[in-house]
């Protein structure tokens, strides 16, 4: 009698190199590069894979394998959403991400809108600038014939009224209110009293920017009271990363620091903060806010200064 085991093997053999051939079709690097290429298109730097966000979308994703619904998460995280019952069970990465970003041909960033009747949020949501780190995961549902496909964004995107990447204006704004701007504006001061330097923090940073988008609305000057040391500035229209650091150390003509003392009247704890030498850690946020109130920026510091009776330095 003629053995089973050798067509067993070639059967278990070819089950696997399929496998494996599907398995290197939905790899993190299969869904970042279509991400990066819709990104570089417009000008907006990568995403980058970030495992928790990725632990966050497969869990999710296995929820789905029983129903293959379309249902989106409703968790922390921006997302994207692909696939469904009934459609066969070989849709890879790149056709999910080629589905969302093929929407680009409804979105109109001259006037932040999508043609009338269109879909162009899952475009959005690629292309987001602030998202900057991506998630994703891939099961075939439980019939085998349909899947689901899911990205999750952190921080997430397609906030109502903002723009998912800068103008060539906003850009050159941006420029002037990068992280390096903040840090070394902080660190010029800090090298005048012979204070060591600050370093960017991007926990500390996402608190800054958390705080500064519920300022929005009213670019009101109060401070978050959270667990970290705080400065905060308003200015007019076009307000950069220097005006607000600028007006902080200016305090510096007010503050005497062999009696550790401010003159009377006078406000000087911007400035103590800026050069606090256990402040090591620093995030900082700029937001232009509505009805053209203004410019809202916040710096945070880690750990926190301006502790009463203690010399800055």
């Amino acid at each position: 009698m003629e053995s089973s085991w050798p067509k067993l093997a070639l059967l278990l053999l070819a089950l696997a190199s399929s496998a494996s051939y599907v398995a290197a079709q939905n790899s993190p690097q299969d869904f970042l590069d279509p991400h990066n290429a819709a990104r570089a298109d417009v000008g907006v730097g990568p995403v980058t894979w970030d495992d928790t966000v990725a632990a966050y979308a497969q869990s999710y994703a296995d929820s789905r394998r029983g129903d293959c619904q379309l249902v989106h998460s409703g968790g922390p995280y921006g997302e994207n959403i692909y696939g469904g019952a009934g459609g066969g069970a070989s849709w890879t990465a790149a056709d999910a991400v080629a589905a969302w970003t093929a929407e680009k041909r409804f979105y109109h960033h001259d006037g932040n809108s999508c043609d009338e009747g269109q879909v162009c949020g899952h475009y959005t949501q690629v292309v987001w600038r602030d998202s900057t780190a991506v998630g994703c995961a891939r099961v075939v549902c439980d019939s085998g014939d349909g899947l689901f496909i899911i990205c999750n964004y952190n921080p997430p995107g397609n906030y109502v009224g903002r723009s998912p990447y800068a103008t060539a204006m906003a850009t050159m704004s941006s420029a002037q209110n990068a992280p390096s701007d903040y840090v070394r504006l902080h660190n010029a001061a800090r090298a005048a009293v012979g204070v060591g330097a600050v370093s960017w923090d991007n926990t500390v940073a996402a608190y800054a920017q958390s705080y500064a988008d519920k300022r929005k609305g009213d670019c009101a000057l109060r401070h978050s009271g959270g667990r970290y040391g705080e400065n905060i500035f308003w200015g007019s229209a076009g307000a950069e990363a220097a005006s607000a650091v600028g007006s902080w150390t200016d305090e510096k003509k007010n503050y005497h620091h062999d009696g550790n003392r401010c003159d009377s009247g006078k406000v000087c704890g911007h400035y103590t903060q800026v050069v606090w030498r256990k402040s090591t850690a620093i995030g900082c946020a700029r937001v232009v806010c509505d009805a053209g109130r203004g410019v809202f920026v916040v710096c945070s510091y880690n750990p926190p200064g301006n502790f009463n009776g203690e010399s800055p330095y």
